[in-house]
């Protein structure tokens, strides 16, 4: 509830902020994706602070550990409840704006589907990169700031990609995450932003994966 809340709030008060500003619905569908991507990406984080660190310093890791189950399955049960609730909030709390956007501007139906799209995508990113920092973090808010710090580097790896030669500049922007979730947020579906983020999602479960078994195997 929480987070929904936030969520709501937080895209209610972009979109009230800039929707007088807007002329066209080209303008006011990327306005409406910005402020969901801002959204996603801060309830995400949120919840995935918690997701590992917290098991760690009540002790049921321990529990986990001598379970007859793999750290691939805890990994894949933590990130399915993060993908869950990041669909609830693309499809059912976003879900309000398109049909604002499509009473104002009367704007295209695939261009909400495309940019719901794009924010489950990065939603679920934001969540495995979250999972991540929570395996390495001995607290909340260090695992927070773990991911924060991972997420921040690719970001402004990407935006200064410009200042580099062409092979180095074409590497960079690629982990460039805006630059990939804008494109879906304009109805299109690049085959480069689903590649980056599905890779991107199984990369960081890999290395939470590994993370828990080197902590398994150090005790």
């Amino acid at each position: 509830l929480v987070l929904g809340g936030t969520a709501v709030l937080n895209a209610l008060l972009v979109l009230i902020s800039n929707f007088h500003g807007s002329n066209n619905y080209e303008e006011a569908t990327i306005i409406t994706f910005f402020s969901f991507m801002s959204t996603i990406i801060i309830s995400m984080m949120i919840l995935s602070m918690g997701s590992i660190v917290e098991e760690k310093n009540k002790g049921t890791m321990e529990l986990l550990y001598t379970s007859p189950i793999s750290d691939l399955d805890i990994v894949l049960g933590k990130f399915l409840f993060g993908a869950f609730v990041c669909f609830i909030i693309t499809v059912f709390i976003n879900g309000l704006f398109p049909i604002l956007l499509y009473s104002f501007w009367k704007a295209p139906l695939y261009i909400f589907l495309t940019g719901s799209i794009g924010v489950f995508l990065l939603g679920c990113f934001i969540y495995s990169v979250g999972m991540f920092g929570s395996s390495l973090g001995k607290n909340q808010m260090l695992s927070l700031l773990i991911a924060v710090l991972i997420v921040m580097t690719l970001w402004v790896l990407g935006f200064f990609s410009h200042l580099f030669q062409a092979k180095t500049r074409s590497i960079l922007f690629h982990l460039h995450i805006f630059s990939h979730f804008i494109a879906f947020s304009k109805g299109v579906l690049p085959l480069s932003g689903f590649v980056f983020f599905l890779s991107g999602i199984f990369t960081f479960l890999y290395l939470t994966i590994k993370s828990l078994e080197s902590r398994r195997w150090v005790g």
